[in-house]
């Protein structure tokens, strides 16, 4: 297998020996992505080895013997040294040992095939890396959009059922009355609806709660989620102190959830009961426990089965 890279390509040649000849039986050429482009070149030249490994996995792994790769591995003697690898470079590492290969150099003037096949599209480079705004302006947005992003949901759904029972309900629990007297920009109050975190507060109701849990769960549409992705959704609109403990309690409560749920752990095994003894001393068993505080010089005791 002989591999190179360009600027802005890799390239690849698949060959097999046959009649005493080098014939190639498959190619590979593509253009390298933007990001890419911006490796050094040792990590370009060793992207090229990995890119032809994956395009012919079928080939090489777990060949009758070992194969070689031919590259102008000049580059490559960085990766000769110990050093701490980033994480590109671990993924890569990890893959390489699913091969059994050996690395050969090849000078780039004579490594023609690959070369001209890292070479295949010209790409203009000029325009790599220009113009890019790095940190973005809706990355400066402040946290108290999360207001306006609930008021729109309020919008929607105001007339819904259960924002009509939310706001005729006026109870309130102390972590509410709390936060409403910090007056921060997180929870606020309006239409008789109580926003907390930016999310809608539902009152200390059990069938209104009950309620709520029960379109997060059983409709068909939803599927019956887990806990997690439950809590989730719910998170997503409403608030209460202890919606993860509820979440938690329905969920497990669920008949069809258990009924269908899969079971990790391995069957218990089969009893299997010790005969009946046909009379009187057949079978006796001793145990002695100690040893133990000291009652009148003695410190255990024997117990004896028939």
């Amino acid at each position: 297998m002989k591999t190179d890279a360009s600027g802005h390509a890799i390239g690849g040649v698949l060959s097999q020996e046959q009649e005493g000849k080098w014939k190639p039986i498959a190619f590979l050429s593509r253009t390298m992505q933007p990001a890419e482009r911006n490796y050094e070149i040792y990590d370009k030249k060793l992207l090229a080895i990995v890119e032809a490994l994956a395009k012919w996995r079928q080939y090489l792994l777990d060949a009758a013997e070992p194969f070689e790769v031919w590259t102008d591995y000049e580059n490559l003697k960085y990766f000769r040294e110990p050093y701490k690898l980033n994480r590109r470079q671990a993924r890569w590492y990890l893959k390489l040992q699913d091969y059994d290969f050996t690395l050969k150099h090849i000078p780039g003037k004579t490594n023609t095939k690959a070369d001209i096949l890292s070479w295949k599209e010209q790409v203009n480079t000029k325009e790599d890396n220009k113009d890019v705004q790095l940190l973005k302006d809706e990355m400066w947005t402040r946290k108290t959009t999360a207001k306006v992003t609930m008021l729109e949901r309020k919008v929607m759904t105001e007339e819904s059922d259960i924002i009509k029972r939310i706001r005729r309900n006026n109870t309130r629990e102390k972590e509410i009355f709390q936060a409403l007297e910090k007056n921060d920009e997180l929870t606020w109050e309006e239409d008789g609806v109580a926003y907390m975190e930016g999310r809608i507060y539902v009152p200390n109701n059990k069938e209104l709660r009950e309620e709520i849990l029960k379109e997060h769960h059983d409709p068909a549409d939803i599927g019956h989620p887990g806990q997690h992705r439950m809590l989730e959704l719910l998170k997503r609109t409403y608030w209460w102190p202890g919606l993860k403990e509820n979440v938690k309690r329905y969920v497990q409560g669920c008949f069809k959830c258990q009924q269908n749920k899969v079971q990790h752990q391995r069957k218990a095994g089969e009893l299997h009961p010790l005969e009946i003894p046909q009379g009187p001393w057949q079978e006796i068993s001793i145990d002695i426990i100690g040893p133990l505080p000291k009652s009148n010089g003695m410190d255990a005791v024997v117990v004896i089965v028939n």
